[in-house]
């Protein structure tokens, strides 16, 4: 009888035991479950903060400071006054006498004699009928203006006129041909050679230069030429003078 009440009570509980039992398990896995799925979506890894990148620049050391204003200059002294000491000017002119003397007196040996003719103020050794203002050692019956020194009846050089308004055209006496060079003769070269020079009072040519040349050595062949050649001189109010004159010298091969 007692092993019958057992078997019963132990039936009773397993009947007890298994209507329950599922549903809590169930509710137990679903709470986990979730637990877990909540703990995983707001459990977040910490992100790490990025890199920054540092860039150094050699950037140039800033400018010197400006150098200090120079000291201003001193002041300036006062000029210093000396007092000169001015001379008593006294009147030398003369004054005329009260009494008349009677007798003149007699010139001394130092007391300049005066040449006859002579100019008031002239100067000591002048020539009697000198012009007034002339040069001390003049010769006499020189020109007004002549060069101290110069030669008596000499001539002034004068500087070379240009050909016209007075002056005459010089005329070519004599003279040879200029001489034509082996180079250029070969080459054909033809054309002319103007120079300028200056025929003087004897009509010889000076100063003799090249205005336009040729090449192969023409230009100095003329240049020879043209100083050999004998001119006679220009005449201006009847005399010989010197002058520029432009001469044209022809090359042609025959």
């Amino acid at each position: 009888m007692f092993e019958n009440s057992l078997i019963e009570l132990d039936k009773t509980r397993k009947r007890g035991f298994r209507w329950y039992i599922l549903p809590v398990a169930l509710i137990i896995h679903a709470v986990a479950f979730a637990a877990f799925l909540f703990a995983n979506y707001w459990h977040v890894e910490e992100v790490p903060e990025p890199p920054i990148n540092v860039i150094f620049f050699n950037a140039a050391p800033p400018p010197p400071p400006p150098p200090p204003p120079p000291p201003p200059p001193p002041a300036a002294k006062a000029p210093t006054v000396v007092p000169k000491d001015v001379p008593v000017v006294r009147t030398t002119e003369p004054v005329q006498p009260v009494q008349v003397p009677e007798k003149l007196p007699e010139p001394t040996a130092n007391t300049p004699v005066g040449v006859e003719g002579g100019v008031e103020g002239g100067v000591e050794g002048g020539v009697p009928g000198g012009v007034p203002g002339g040069v001390v050692g003049g010769v006499p019956g020189g020109v007004v203006g002549g060069v101290p020194g110069g030669v008596p009846g000499g001539v002034v050089d004068e500087a070379p006129l240009r050909v016209g308004g007075g002056v005459s055209r010089p005329e070519k006496l004599s003279g040879s041909p200029p001489v034509y060079t082996e180079v250029a003769r070969k080459a054909r070269v033809t054309g002319v050679v103007i120079v300028e020079a200056i025929i003087d009072e004897h009509g010889n040519v000076t100063n003799a230069r090249v205005l336009k040349g040729l090449p192969m050595g023409l230009d100095k062949a003329a240049l020879d030429a043209v100083e050999r050649w004998k001119f006679k001189p220009a005449q201006f109010q009847g005399r010989p003078v010197k002058v520029y004159y432009t001469l044209t010298v022809n090359f042609q091969v025959q």
